[in-house]
């Protein structure tokens, strides 16, 4: 298991990646459009789109920010409609065996989805202090924009 990221849920990404890159330097990936129709949430379909974008500090460590356009999202559960630190992300080799390890450790499965790309699940829990672990499985080269990170 690796630290991936933390995740944000935001109003607005061009403003919240230009206060991001302008106070704290970082550099983004173009932002991208995620129409999610077979993502469950909390056991049920529920259909979504999203803007997403990954953000770098110099030292590599990893933002993703996430703005809801239609529908809702793992990030409203601890959120609701406003805006925050919703998750923190880890990539897992095998991701049936890391969502058992955490499910056996008292954590919920609260979302999931799956693509070509990549597997995910949004795992919930009192001890995790209000916030949200994602655990990502990818399928082949993860496809970055990350900037190369100096020493």
């Amino acid at each position: 298991m690796e630290f991936l990221h933390v995740g944000m849920k935001v109003d607005d990404i061009e403003r919240s990646r230009a206060l991001y890159g302008q106070l704290f330097g970082m550099t983004w990936e173009p932002v991208s459009d995620y129409a999610l129709a077979d993502a469950v949430l909390e056991g049920e379909v529920s259909p979504s789109r999203t803007l997403v974008s990954h953000g770098w500090t110099s030292d590599g460590t990893e933002i993703e920010m996430v703005q809801v356009v239609e529908g809702r999202t793992a990030d409203h559960l601890v959120l609701g409609e406003r805006e925050g630190l919703s998750h923190v992300a880890f990539s897992v080799e095998d991701l049936d065996s890391a969502i058992a390890t955490a499910e056996a450790g008292g954590l919920r499965r609260v979302s999931e989805w799956s693509s070509p790309a990549v597997d995910y699940v949004f795992l919930s829990g009192a001890a995790l202090g209000g916030l949200l672990v994602q655990l990502v499985q990818f399928k082949g080269p993860r496809a970055l924009h990350r900037p190369e990170v100096q020493p």
